[in-house]
């Protein structure tokens, strides 16, 4: 075996770009004639930004979006022509490169707008920046009241054009926010019309941006109203729930699931510990696995005597404390368990499944962090429906 092709761990993640490009289609229906930006930031949430940002293509989104020129750098470098937004702070440096290369830019400051500015006169090109309007999530952009004002002294600069304009929702995946029935849409309803507002003063003042957008997913799955002509749609691409209170509707389907191996099963004796501070002690005689995934892949320590796995299709309990490479399952009660069988973390193995979110729900966060957060060393592999 060459040596290039020992992948880091005996652990991966298998991403299928058949689900991803099916999921896209269906955003793009949704999206009723908006155009749709697939997020691929954070490595495409864990799944692998350059072949998912192929599979969206595919499926009929027209922008990919980024958080930083970073990100947008490393599809350019795979040949991604699409048009690409960051959503995200550029520090002044960074945008001569974004400019290079055919980036748009999300801007709220001046500094930035200058840069650019000065940028594309040396490069002799036409910058294109959307101005990012906070209307409440108190995050990046220009406070609505100075939206006019920012955009008069972004227009009197060479070279630099706003092709449009955004804002982002605070609480769009929450109808019911803090307990409250409507208190969540109630907030995003004033966000929408404080953005309406900046709209129709930047047209008062002739300013007339291409683009206007504002709706996430669960905005572009909840709220028509929302969508105008350019939506930004992440989690849905990935086949998950943008929350408990927004799942995805019927079509989507998840394209990750997380994988490892058993590297050895041993017998241990009641009253026996098992792994790092004495965190779990047998009750009984008991056949522990150990399985080849820890906290520097992404499996949290928080999961100690907390998660299951999937072997041979059945629930097996994590014991002990979660290692930096491994962990430890209890296969009692799956007798035929052994060294190389697949483990699953997230996902389907024979009629049983963990899902993302329930990961999430036993370790105190969202699907997004819990798939965004798997670890860079772990593999990546492609599948496509037909190669199931």
């Amino acid at each position: 075996m060459l040596i290039n092709s020992i992948p880091l761990r005996p652990a991966w993640v298998e991403v299928n770009l058949s689900a991803i490009a099916n999921n896209t289609r269906r955003v793009v229906e949704i999206a009723s004639g908006a155009q749709v930006v697939a997020m691929v930031k954070a490595n495409a949430y864990g799944h692998g930004a350059v072949e998912v940002s192929r599979a969206v293509l595919r499926g009929g989104a027209r922008w990919l979006g980024v958080v930083s020129v970073g990100e947008a750098m490393e599809l350019r470098r795979a040949n991604i022509a699409a048009p690409i937004l960051v959503t995200g702070y550029t520090p002044p440096e960074w945008t001569r490169a974004a400019v290079e290369n055919d980036v748009t830019l999300i801007v709220f400051t001046l500094e930035v707008a200058r840069a650019m500015s000065d940028a594309a006169r040396v490069l002799n090109a036409r910058a294109r920046m959307h101005l990012k309007v906070d209307t409440g999530m108190s995050r990046l952009g220009v406070m609505s009241d100075d939206a006019v004002a920012f955009a008069r002294a972004v227009n009197a600069l060479p070279n630099i054009e706003i092709e449009g304009v955004c804002t982002h929702f605070a609480m769009s995946d929450t109808p019911d926010a803090f307990g409250e029935t409507g208190r969540g849409d109630a907030f995003t309803q004033k966000q929408l019309a404080a953005f309406r507002d900046v709209v129709g003063a930047l047209d008062r003042a002739e300013i007339r941006p291409r683009y206007r957008h504002c709706a996430n997913s669960p905005a572009t799955l909840r709220l028509p109203d929302a969508r105008f002509n350019l939506v930004r749609s992440g989690i849905l691409i990935y086949g998950l729930d943008p929350d408990p209170q927004v799942p995805c509707p019927p079509g989507f389907e998840r394209a990750l699931s997380f994988k490892t191996q058993i590297a050895h099963v041993k017998p241990v004796a009641a009253g026996a510990y098992v792994g790092y501070g004495g965190a779990f002690r047998a009750a009984r005689s008991m056949r522990v696995a150990i399985v080849m995934v820890g906290y520097a892949d992404g499996y949290r320590r928080k999961l100690a005597n907390n998660g299951e796995v999937l072997v041979r299709g059945k629930r097996a309990p994590i014991v002990g404390r979660v290692c930096m490479d491994q962990c430890f399952a209890d296969v009692t009660e799956i007798n035929d368990a052994q060294a190389g069988d697949e483990v699953v973390l997230i996902g389907k193995q024979g009629a049983e499944e963990i899902r993302a979110e329930e990961l999430a729900e036993r370790l105190g966060t969202n699907n997004y962090e819990t798939v965004a957060t798997i670890s860079a060393r772990v593999e990546r592999r492609y599948v496509t429906t037909a190669d199931r």
